[in-house]
């Protein structure tokens, strides 16, 4: 979903009058809600980190017109920065740093941000719990799950369903998700993924593709990283529902992430915690043990 298109969307269905408006002056609306959404969303981008700005500049007890001073920059930078409506620069967040003497906290959020500007905002929430998790059990029914898509599969498959998004931006989202294992990876969570048949089997963008990205899997699963079963299909199983995934964040707190056509709600209620986790237990009673699924990938990439 294009949460950056919304207010197209709302404007055209929601507002009769759009309709009566000479194509000219339609146009013109149509470009103001755009704008605005587009400062709206880059506002958002950088509160966090203009708040963060504001936080460590007020604990080293500068005013905005002294770090002004100390950076050599104007006190309407400084307000813009701390307002989020300017996008700093790499080289920003590291004088700040320098001249509030925070061991490079703003840097290190500065990047942060960056890795995360491309992942859809609904789906922000999801990947910042992520990179926290101790552990990671995942159900996905269509397709490869996200965290271990390659960057040609993932791309291939926003492609096909772009809509307004431009091929750069569905690169750039692409890019992102292919980077969010590597992101996690040192901190070694527990990583295990049910996934249907369907999902293997079907080619998505090439042949080509679709073997790199089994490789990728099997890979994966060979040397540990992730632990992987296929779910067979079958008249009666438990896995006739749509995707979601149980996270743990340590030894007492578990969130569910479940998704749908529109993007995906996140809940760390214990009865539904609970009652994801038993379904989760189901898959994988049901599903082929992880040796034979990885021989099971490997014969049918042998068959594209």
């Amino acid at each position: 979903m294009d949460t950056t298109m919304q207010p197209h969307t709302y404007a055209c269905h929601n507002s009769h009058t759009f309709m009566s408006f000479r194509p000219n002056r339609w146009q013109k609306v149509l470009t103001m809600y755009w704008i605005v959404a587009m400062a709206k969303q880059g506002r958002t981008t950088w509160r966090r980190f203009g708040l963060e700005l504001k936080r460590q500049r007020e604990l080293s007890g500068a005013s905005q017109a002294q770090l002004a001073k100390m950076t050599g920059w104007s006190p309407s930078m400084i307000s813009a920065l701390q307002q989020g409506t300017r996008t700093p620069r790499r080289d920003h967040a590291e004088a700040l740093d320098a001249a509030l003497n925070t061991g490079g906290t703003l840097t290190r959020l500065w990047q942060e941000v960056v890795n995360q500007r491309d992942v859809p905002d609904w789906f922000r929430d999801a990947v910042l719990i992520e990179r926290r998790a101790t552990e990671i059990r995942e159900y996905e029914p269509l397709v490869i799950p996200g965290l271990l898509q390659t960057e040609e599969y993932a791309y291939a498959m926003l492609e096909a369903r772009r809509n307004r998004r431009s091929r750069e931006q569905v690169r750039q989202v692409a890019k992102a998700r292919a980077e969010r294992l590597p992101a996690i990876r040192e901190s070694l969570p527990l990583l295990w993924f049910v996934v249907c048949e369907e999902a293997f089997r079907r080619v998505v963008g090439s042949e080509a593709i679709m073997q790199a990205q089994l490789d990728h899997l099997t890979e994966l699963a060979e040397v540990g990283t992730i632990q992987f079963q296929v779910l067979r299909d079958a008249p009666f199983n438990p896995g006739l529902c749509l995707p979601f995934r149980l996270t743990s964040l340590g030894l007492t707190q578990s969130v569910v992430y479940a998704e749908h056509a529109l993007g995906g709600e996140t809940s760390d209620d214990p009865e539904q915690e609970a009652e994801m986790s038993a379904l989760f237990g189901a898959l994988q009673a049901a599903a082929t043990a992880p040796d034979d699924s990885i021989d099971l990938v490997k014969r049918w990439r042998g068959e594209l």
